[in-house]
């Protein structure tokens, strides 16, 4: 019995875990007779120490022919080189010299790498029918510097060149870009390599949100060399030329010149991607160590796939070359997103700086440095613009011979378009705007320091006309003649000061009001404009948009004289109507005295009060009572309603108002007495003391109103009427 409960726990330890209904409580594994593929991304052999970073490596990426590959796969094989006696080594293997269909190698801060490559490959010849002078560039792996002591941001392509002694083409390019490196101490670095490759400082938010030094912007470099072998062909003969690869006898015992041996060079082809960064490490390239672009070369066959012609090998090269070179400018065009990313916290915080107080001049200097900045970093980017055309005709020059479907670069043009919009847009418009408006504010806050200044000087002028006419009767009495050989008493003194006073006074307020009149200006015109409008709306029984009117009788001597002043003042000849005169007058005519007659004119509007009967009525009727006042008013309320009436019409556009009532009996009986001034300019009692009814039909208005322009410059409708309207209304009723 034990027996057995051993063998069923031991069988129920060996099974599926089930539930209580005796399914399995994970479902049966499906049978697969297909292996999973593997994947193909590849490990390093080894990790790099923190101390090896900074002692410059190369990588060396070979595409292995079909013949030496297994059936349908593509061999690539890779290998790391930290020494020369590395790079040696791998070319005193013949087996991996003559396997590579196309060869890569990515050289990152090893000049040791850089000098030996050069002479495998012929790229420093000293002969114009193979060489050129992309050596001696390579050699600069940093920004140039100009007279300014300022790296000089450069970039170059080289013409397509061949070569028919070793049967290949060949075409290079070299360009400069730009690196952030976060700094580690607050204050800027002072060493002379620092300062000879740094281009710029950045702004940004330390831990504490506030803003801060925290990036130096540093020049490097990129180069490339593409090597492409062409089809076999015969060397042509007959011409007087010798080859560059020929040992020269007469020289072999001088050795004053180096001349390759043709066998010893690399003539397959290749791809050299030269790279230098600012702080030694092979992780601040633009294309860094091990990073996903050298992990995607390492197995650039299978993303090329059966999406393009690899039946052969050279169509297998050109197919990796044309993605290589992709990557490449893809990269460059990385390195500028992400600077680009790194200046905009830069922007924003010059923008707080400057939006905060734009008047501040301290903060022109840094503003300026900015621009300057900026517009060498947009020329950098029209340069890479350049680049990029220059690279796509050179390399469709090089690989003539082949029919290549796809385009050299194909997306790189308008990636770098993209980026010269986002300079243009993010860091030069914004920095301009800043600039005019600094340069807007200060010349505000200049405008407003001259303002102030006039002012005191124009009181310093007051001072000065008051004391002159004193400063005149002192030096006139402290003269030596004979009229005050007896000292006169100080009385006359104080007796010809005030008539003196009083003549310069009068002479310049005569003076001044002569100008104010003669000088007028559509400013000073304008404002009269709205203040006949305004008065006009508020007082219409009194005034019209073109001035007082002219049958208005006020009550009492005081109102009269009153309104006598104000037709004096107001008078359209000398306000809407006055002649334009010079526009570029800084005399406006506003005065103190200008805006103290404005201010009567409203005030004294505001008072005057209409007489009911004229002169002549007055005296025959001062033995009326109560009953006469009354009806005067009654007259005056219907006056001034039909005043007001005409005034709607008037401003509604209509010319001419012809008025047609149509009445029943007894629904008007008020006795209307309208006194209104006569053309000969006397007073015209007009209306009866008895109430009758209107006529139907009988046309009643202004003939004569209508619309017109005050002058020239006048944006105001102004009304011009008869003075006699009211007398022409009776005589129609």
């Amino acid at each position: 019995m034990y027996d057995n409960e051993q063998q069923e726990k031991a069988e129920a330890d060996a099974s599926p875990a089930k539930r209580r209904d005796g399914r399995s409580l994970y479902p049966p594994k499906q049978k697969s007779w297909h292996r999973r593929p593997r994947s193909p991304g590849l490990n390093w052999y080894k990790e790099y120490a923190p101390q090896k970073l900074k002692e410059g490596r190369v990588l060396v990426i070979d595409y292995v022919k079909q013949d030496l590959s297994k059936e349908g796969t593509r061999k690539v094989a890779a290998l790391e080189i930290d020494s020369i006696e590395g790079l040696r080594q791998f070319y005193a293997n013949p087996t991996r010299r003559s396997e590579a269909v196309l060869r890569l190698f990515h050289v990152q801060n090893a000049p040791w790498a850089t000098l030996f490559l050069l002479k495998k490959f012929s790229i420093n010849a000293s002969d114009d029918l193979v060489g050129s002078d992309f050596g001696r560039y390579l050699k600069s792996q940093r920004g140039e510097r100009g007279k300014s002591r300022r790296p000089f941001l450069t970039g170059k392509t080289w013409e397509t060149q061949r070569d028919v002694w070793r049967q290949l083409g060949k075409t290079s390019f070299g360009l400069d870009y730009l690196k952030p490196y976060r700094v580690t101490s607050p204050a800027p670095s002072t060493s002379e390599t620092d300062l000879k490759c740094k281009v710029m400082e950045l702004n940004s938010y330390d831990e504490e949100d506030n803003p801060a030094y925290a990036y130096d912007v540093y020049v490097q470099r990129l180069s490339c060399y593409i090597q492409h072998q062409e089809p076999a062909s015969e060397i042509p003969t007959g011409l007087d030329i010798a080859s560059p690869y020929e040992e020269n006898k007469e020289l072999a015992n001088t050795r004053q010149k180096y001349t390759p041996n043709i066998d010893a060079l690399d003539n397959g082809n290749a791809i050299l991607i030269f790279e230098n960064s600012h702080s030694e490490s092979i992780e601040d390239t633009m294309i860094p160590a091990r990073a996903a672009m050298e992990s995607r070369w390492r197995r650039l066959p299978f993303y090329i796939g059966t999406s393009a012609d690899v039946s052969t090998d050279d169509r297998m090269a050109l197919q990796c070359m044309r993605m290589i070179i992709q990557d490449v400018w893809k990269s460059v065009a990385e390195s500028w997103g992400i600077f680009l990313d790194t200046t905009h916290t830069h922007i924003s915080i010059l923008e707080d700086k400057i939006y905060e107080q734009p008047a501040d001049e301290s903060r022109a200097p840094e503003l300026w440095s900015n621009s300057d900045v900026w517009l060498r970093v947009e020329r950098l980017v029209y340069i890479h613009v350049d680049l990029v055309r220059e690279c796509q005709i050179n390399l469709r020059d090089l690989t003539d011979d082949a029919s290549i479907t796809e385009p050299w670069m194909e997306s790189s043009p308008g990636d770098f378009e993209r980026i010269t919009n986002l300079v243009n847009e993010d860091l030069v418009k914004p920095t301009d705007k800043l600039a005019d408006l600094m340069y807007k504010s200060v010349g505000i806050r200049d405008s407003r320091h001259s303002l102030q200044l006039s002012m005191s000087m124009w009181r310093l002028s007051w001072i000065t006309f008051i004391f002159l006419p004193l400063t005149f009767i002192s030096g006139f009495f402290g003269m030596n003649v004979d009229t005050f050989q007896h000292n006169p008493s100080i009385k006359w003194y104080f007796i010809s000061t005030a008539p003196m006073m009083l003549a310069v006074f009068s002479s310049w307020y005569i003076l001044k009001n002569y100008l104010e009149q003669s000088r007028q200006t559509p400013y000073s015109r304008g404002i009269y404009e709205h203040l006949f409008w305004e008065l006009a709306s508020q007082y219409p029984t009194l005034w019209s948009r073109s001035g007082p009117r002219q049958y208005v009788v006020p009550q009492g001597y005081i109102s009269k004289l009153k309104w006598w002043l104000i037709r004096q003042w107001s008078r359209p000849e000398d306000t809407i109507r006055a002649g334009s005169g010079d526009e570029d007058n800084l005399f406006d005519g506003l005065s103190t005295w200008s805006r103290f007659k404005r201010y009567l004119l409203r005030r004294w509007t505001s008072e005057i009060r209409l007489s009911g009967t004229s002169n002549s009525e007055t005296s025959n009727s001062s033995t009326l009572g109560n009953e006469k006042d009354h009806e005067i008013s009654l007259n005056s309320v219907v006056a001034e309603g039909i005043v007001e009436a005409n005034e709607v019409l008037t401003a509604s556009g209509v010319g001419g108002v012809n008025v047609s009532s149509r009445m029943e009996s007894g629904m008007l009986r008020v006795p209307v007495t309208t006194k209104v001034q006569s053309p000969t300019g006397g007073i015209v009692a007009t209306g009866s003391g008895s109430p009758r009814r209107p006529r139907s039909g009988i046309s009643a208005g202004r003939p004569s109103s209508k619309g017109s322009s005050t002058g020239r410059n006048s944006g105001f409708m102004v009304e011009e009427e008869r003075p006699n309207w009211l007398e022409l209304m009776r005589e129609h009723s």
